[in-house]
């Protein structure tokens, strides 16, 4: 009785990997003390037989509690635990040492190519000139108009903007909180755990619980000047966080929930039953029982006022101000452009793009393994209150790939800038999807992250030669940046990356063979 209540407790509590594990280990307990448990029955133990029928009834007894109180551990609230796990330190330290001016440099770095390059840049109106550099690799970083927050592994350092001084530091107190390190001492950081809001840097605590495990997450909200811990609040999986949106922020935690970022407190949850949503089947694990990836259709955007939620063709919009519903649809399938759709294919939304003034998603078909096809791509665009504004389709038949916003998967949130907004090869206006301008060459705007805008400029790379660029959204002028990699070290395994921040631009270089550089170009004045 013991052994079968122990079993169906980790079944029933414990993720199934662990449950697996846990009953093995009573199973074989068991069986090794049979002798024990049969002397038990007969009556005839003898000293031995009753040690090792006590020794037995214990070991099954301890499964049983540690079952009976695994919930303690594994539940969500059980992040409540993660709140008091990192520390603050104000000021520089080995770690997160001070910035220096340029012309000051190390033994290491007296022939720096970035430092060179960036010393002789005179700038312009989309990346001023360079403030100060850090020796330490800042590929992943956030920040407001007076800070800038650089992320690494296991911490963060936040540095004033105008002069490079550090001023407070975090230690996260978990093993690989942002990141994990390679052999090699290559870095690979996570680029959706710190987010700056407005005063506020949001840190996302989510520790690698491996597949299967229950959710044990908190999110942290600090004072970006002081390192001041202003809240923690527990128990989700996913975040949204739009810079514009300084009101809101958005978590899941079975539901979407809508945060006040001043307090933590959930304002509103997102009812999704009496929408279009609640009548799509839930998507399926891409990969099997064991596997945490999913078909890439179900998202949450927030922006512009709303917050927008989708599940296969269907959205629902909600005021982000207090989660009332705005409308519901189900969008019809795209018209095929170059072939008649397979009875077994689909479609679903893959892009929202948000603003005060519309609301336009991009609705593509994929075929029966749930992979984009382009065969039927279509812009439809709805005013605040729900009604339609406009509907656009491929130009010709072959050409939905020039309305698609993202790649395969979903891309980063496209961002609008003085109502344009833009992909590589064109722009739309998005009162009435018509085109709004042409870049001289294609540019290469984030997939995988929210599209970078700054003082009426977006920030991407160019496809030929991979110069970091700014687009000017009035009118698709280009204008370079300051560094491009194959000019900074010729023939060396170099990862240029870079960071449009509201303070200025933060570019940093990797190279295998030699010390991190970060640089900081301040920001420069708005564009006339």
């Amino acid at each position: 009785m013991l052994f079968g209540a122990s079993a169906v407790a980790a079944w029933a509590i414990w993720p199934t990997p662990v449950a697996f594990g846990v009953v093995g280990l009573v199973t074989a307990d068991t069986v090794f003390r049979l002798r024990a448990w049969i002397r038990l029955v007969d009556g005839d133990r003898g000293r031995l037989g009753r040690i090792g029928a006590r020794t037995a009834t214990a070991a099954t007894a301890m499964a049983v509690l540690a079952g009976a109180l695994s919930p303690g551990y594994w539940s969500p609230a059980a992040g409540a635990a993660l709140c008091a796990r990192p520390t603050v330190q104000q000021g520089a330290d080995d770690v997160w040492p001070d910035a220096r001016p340029l012309t000051q440099r190390d033994s290491r770095r007296e022939d720096s190519a970035m430092l060179d390059a960036a010393e002789e840049f005179e700038g312009n109106a989309g990346f001023g000139t360079a403030a100060w550099w850090v020796p330490l690799w800042g590929g992943v970083a956030t920040g407001n108009s007076t800070s800038v927050a650089m992320v690494d592994v296991d911490g963060i350092g936040v540095y004033d903007a105008d002069d490079g001084r550090v001023r407070w530091t975090l230690e996260s107190g978990i093993d690989g909180a942002f990141g994990r390190r390679g052999d090699d001492g290559q870095r690979s950081i996570h680029g959706d755990r710190v987010h700056a809001l407005g005063e506020t840097l949001l840190v996302h605590l989510s520790p690698d619980r491996g597949r299967g495990a229950l959710p044990k997450d908190a999110l942290l909200a600090f004072d970006m000047e002081t390192g001041e811990r202003l809240w923690c609040a527990v128990g989700f999986t996913s975040l949204q966080v739009d810079p514009d949106t300084h009101d809101r922020i958005a978590v899941f935690d079975g539901s979407w929930n809508l945060l006040n970022p001043d307090d933590g407190r959930t304002v509103a949850t997102l009812d999704i039953d009496q929408t279009s949503l609640a009548h799509v089947a839930p998507e399926e694990s891409r990969m099997g029982l064991f596997s945490a990836a999913y078909w890439p259709t179900e998202q949450a955007v927030l922006g512009g006022g709303r917050i927008v939620l989708t599940r296969g063709p269907a959205i629902a919009v909600y005021d982000s101000a207090d989660g009332s519903p705005i409308h519901d649809a189900t969008l019809p399938a795209p018209a095929p452009s170059t072939r008649a759709l397979d009875e077994e294919d689909g479609h679903a939304v893959y892009n929202v793009i948000l603003d005060e003034a519309a609301t336009v998603v991009e609705v593509d078909s994929h075929d029966s393994r749930s992979s984009r096809n382009y065969q039927g791509t279509e812009l439809i665009a709805f005013d605040p209150s729900g009604e339609e504004l406009w509907h656009r389709t491929a130009p010709e038949p072959g050409a939905d790939w020039s309305l698609a916003l993202g790649d395969y998967g979903l891309s980063g949130v496209v961002q609008v800038v003085d109502g344009v907004f833009a992909k590589s090869d064109r722009a739309f206006h998005i009162s009435d999807g018509s085109d709004a301008w042409e870049p001289e060459y294609r540019i290469g705007l984030p997939s995988g992250s929210r599209h970078v805008v700054r003082d009426g400029f977006l920030y991407g790379h160019a496809y030929k030669g991979g110069r970091v660029v700014a687009v000017d959204a009035r009118n698709g002028d280009i204008a370079a940046g300051p560094l491009k990699a194959d000019e900074i070290e010729q023939g060396a395994d170099v990862f240029l990356s870079h960071t449009g921040l509201p303070s200025g631009n933060l570019f940093t270089q990797s190279v295998a063979n030699r010390p991190a550089e970060t640089v900081m170009f301040g920001l420069p004045s708005p564009a006339d």
